[in-house]
C-alpha cells in the first residue's frame, strides 16, 4: 500500500511546485493527475491479493486492506477520475489547475485511507486528510459567491463531524485504553453489558461523526447549498466519493462495535435506531427534492435519500439479512458513484436552473441521454444497475424482519421516480427555451463511461455481485 499512497501522494506534492515555473505545461498536471489515478486504480488488485507484503506493504495494526477497503477504494477513485477528465475544459485556462488537480488526488488518497483504518487515530487523521482539501475545492469557484458562502458552511459541518468522532475516541480511548478497533471491540465484548449507557455513548457519538459527512438527516443541512455553490466535477466528488468513505467508517464502527452487543437492556435497539434514521433520511430527502428549482440542489436532497438507502444495509447487520444487506451496500455505493458522479458532471454542458433542461436533447442529445440513463438508474429502473442495488437492500430489510423499511423505502422510490421523470421530461419533450449549447468533449467521454458502465452492469451484474459477496466473506 505504500506504493499506491506514493503514487497519489507525490504527484500532489509535486504539481503545485512544478507549476510555479514557467516551463512546466500548464495542462500536464492534469494529464499527470488522470494518470495517477488510473494507475493506482490498477494497483488495487494486487494489494488486495498479496497483503502487507513487499512493495505492498502496510502498518497492518492501523490499515486492513481487506474486502471493504477495496470496494469503497475503487468507487473513490473512479469517482476522482470521472471529476479529474470532467475537468479539462474548465480548468484550461485557470492558473491554479495544478492545485486543484493535486487536490483532487489528496482527497482521493484521504478516501482510501479512511476506508481501510483500524485505528481511531488514523482514521481521524485521515479523516482531515480526506476533507481539508475539498474545503479549497469547493471555494475555488472564485466568480460565484454562493462558492464561498458553500465553503464556509461545508468547513462548519466538518469541524462539527471531527469534533464528535474526537469526542467518541476520547471515550472509547478512556473505556479501553487502546485506539485500535479490535481492542475496543474486544473490551465492549466484555464490558458493554456491565456498563452499556456509556459504550452506547461512544458509539452513537463516533457515528454521528461519520453520518454528518454522510449527510444522514439531521445531519444533512451542509449538504444542498455546498453542492449548488461548487463546479460541478467537486460536486461529484462530495456527493459521490467522501460520502461513500464515510459509510466505510460507519461500516468499520457497526461491525467492530455494535455488533459484539445489541445493549439488550434497552428497549430500542441500535437496529431500530439506524432503520429509523434510514427512513427518514430516505424520506426527507425525496420530498425535499420535490420542490426545488435547481438542478444541483434536487441532486442534492436525491443524493441525502440515496444515503438513507444504503443506511439500510447498515440496519440489518447483525440479523438474517446482514448478508444481503452487505452485498447491497457495496453494489449501491459502487453504482450511485457512477450515476450521481456522471449526473453532477452533466451539470457542465448544461446549467443550473430547470429552464436549461428545456429541451435539451435538441441542443446537447449526448448528454440528455447520458444524463436520463443516471436519473432513471438513479430510481432504480430496470434493467439499469441502479435496481439491483435497492434490490438486495430491500431484501436484506425484509429478511432481516424490517419488512416495514422496505416498504418505506419502496414507496420512496415511487416519489423519486416522479422527479426524475420530470426531468426527462423537459429534456425531451419540451420546447427549447435558449440556444443551442456547445457540448464539451471531456463531458461527453464521461458520461459515454458511465451510460456504458450503468447498462451493462444493469444487464450483467453476475461478476460484480458475486465479487463483493467473496469480497465480503459470504457464500
Amino acid at each position: 500500500m505504500i506504493i499506491l499512497i506514493a503514487t497519489l501522494a507525490v504527484p500532489a506534492i509535486l504539481l503545485p511546485v512544478l507549476a510555479s515555473f514557467d516551463w512546466f505545461p500548464r495542462r500536464l498536471s492534469s494529464i499527470v493527475s488522470i494518470v495517477a489515478l488510473l494507475i493506482s486504480l490498477v494497483e488495487l488488485p494486487f494489494i488486495l491479493l498479496n497483503g502487507p507484503h513487499g512493495i505492498w506493504y502496510y502498518p497492518t495494526n492501523l490499515v486492513s486492506f481487506d474486502g471493504i477497503a477495496f470496494a469503497f477504494s475503487v468507487t473513490v477513485i473512479t469517482v476522482s477520475t470521472m471529476a479529474a477528465v470532467g475537468s479539462l475544459g474548465i480548468m484550461k485556462d485557470e492558473t491554479n489547475s495544478a492545485i486543484y488537480f493535486s487536490l483532487i488526488l489528496l482527497t482521493t488518497l484521504g478516501m482510501i485511507l479512511v476506508s481501510s483504518s483500524t485505528d481511531l487515530i488514523f482514521l481521524l487523521v485521515s479523516w482531515e486528510l480526506m476533507t481539508v482539501p475539498t474545503f479549497v475545492l469547493v471555494a475555488m469557484k472564485r466568480k460565484d459567491k454562493r462558492s464561498s458562502e458553500a465553503a464556509m458552511k461545508y468547513f462548519l459541518a466538518a469541524a462539527l463531524s471531527a469534533a464528535l468522532i474526537l469526542f467518541g475516541l476520547s471515550f472509547a480511548y478512556g473505556l479501553t485504553g487502546s485506539t485500535s478497533f479490535s481492542a475496543i471491540a474486544s473490551s465492549f465484548a466484555s464490558n458493554a453489558h456491565s456498563n452499556p449507557l456509556v459504550y452506547l455513548l461512544t458509539a452513537a457519538l463516533l457515528f454521528s461523526g461519520f453520518a454528518v459527512k454522510m449527510a444522514i438527516v439531521p445531519f444533512h443541512f451542509w449538504l444542498p447549498d455546498t453542492l449548488e455553490g461548487a463546479f460541478p466535477q467537486v460536486s461529484a466528488i462530495l456527493a459521490a466519493g467522501s460520502k461513500k468513505a464515510g459509510f466505510a467508517a460507519a461500516i468499520r464502527i457497526t461491525l467492530a462495535l455494535l455488533l459484539v452487543s445489541r445493549f439488550t437492556s434497552y428497549s430500542l435497539s441500535w437496529q431500530v435506531a439506524l432503520a429509523v434514521a434510514a427512513a427518514v433520511t430516505i424520506t426527507w430527502g425525496n420530498i425535499a427534492a420535490l420542490t426545488q428549482k435547481s438542478i444541483s440542489r434536487m441532486l442534492a436532497y436525491s443524493s441525502i435519500a440515496q444515503a438513507g438507502y444504503i443506511m439500510i444495509g447498515l440496519a440489518v447487520q447483525g440479523t438474517e439479512g446482514a448478508a444481503l444487506g452487505l452485498i447491497g451496500i457495496f453494489l449501491q455505493v459502487l453504482f450511485h458513484g457512477v450515476m450521481k458522479g456522471s449526473a453532477f458532471i452533466s451539470l457542465t454542458n448544461i446549467g443550473d436552473s430547470m429552464e436549461d433542461l428545456s429541451g435539451l436533447y435538441r441542443k446537447a442529445p449526448f448528454t440528455a441521454v447520458g444524463l436520463a440513463v443516471s436519473l432513471f438508474s438513479l430510481a432504480g429502473l430496470p434493467p439499469l444497475n441502479g435496481f439491483w442495488g435497492k434490490l438486495y437492500l430491500f431484501l436484506g430489510a425484509v429478511q432481516g424482519s424490517f419488512w416495514w423499511l422496505a416498504a418505506v423505502a419502496l414507496a420512496n422510490s415511487a416519489i423519486a421516480l416522479a422527479y426524475y421523470s420530470y426531468l426527462a421530461k423537459k429534456m425531451f419533450f419540451d420546447e427549447p427555451s435558449t440556444e443551442s449549447r456547445k457540448e464539451r468533449i471531456e463531458v461527453i467521454a464521461v458520461l459515454a463511461f458511465s451510460t456504458a458502465f450503468i447498462v451493462i452492469t444493469g444487464f450483467y451484474p453476475g461478476p460484480i455481485i458475486s465479487t463483493f459477496a467473496h469480497l465480503g466473506g459470504l457464500p
